[in-house]
């Protein structure tokens, strides 16, 4: 029998395998997402979930006037400017239309928020959110729509597979993984 072939290979089922996984499936793909631990989630069992976007609806909903631009000059300045520009400019022009999403999936945020927050200087702006589980707040949205897609067979979810390597062809591509499971056996994946 020919080895099943997946158009997108996911290592990790946490705050960003997760999302990759099911918006990989919603567009058509075949999605396996490899994890090593026994359950997904990845960190968002134990983060803070804290999230921060600047132009969301529930900030225009509390009429706080907030852009992209501002949050990115933030970034920038809380950080002494040694964040990457390419990554944050990415980061804070894709985070309303993110942090909407999870929203629109079932995440309520605490009912004062957005706020300042917390473990830097603040914002110039209320934009952090958070759940009232923190990083369980947000796994309590992303693995269920992530099972929904594996019970119809869009995703295949392998738990307790820990990557042990990459494969690639000869100009340098990845072609697949090679993956440990619980039982200590190699398994190979494309």
């Amino acid at each position: 029998m020919e080895p099943q072939k997946w158009d997108v290979l996911i290592v990790g089922g946490g705050s960003s395998g997760l999302p990759a996984a099911i918006f990989a499936a919603e567009r058509g793909a075949r999605v396996l997402l490899l994890d090593a631990a026994p359950q997904l989630g990845g960190t968002l069992w134990v983060a803070s979930g804290q999230m921060s976007a600047a132009g969301t609806r529930l900030q225009r909903e509390k009429r706080i006037d907030d852009t992209p631009d501002a949050h990115f000059e933030d970034v920038m300045g809380i950080s002494r400017e040694p964040a990457n520009p390419g990554l944050v400019r990415l980061a804070v022009d894709h985070a309303a239309e993110t942090f909407d999403w999870l929203m629109e999936q079932g995440l309520a945020p605490m009912p004062d928020h957005p706020v300042e927050g917390w473990g830097h200087e603040p914002y110039r702006e209320r934009r952090y959110y958070w759940g009232a589980e923190g990083g369980i707040s947000v796994k309590n949205v992303l693995v269920p729509l992530v099972e929904r897609h594996a019970a119809s067979g869009a995703i295949t979810v392998k738990l307790e597979h820990e990557v042990t390597a990459l494969e690639m062809d000869d100009g340098g591509a990845v072609t697949g993984v090679v993956a440990r499971n619980a039982a200590s056996e190699l398994c190979r994946f494309h």
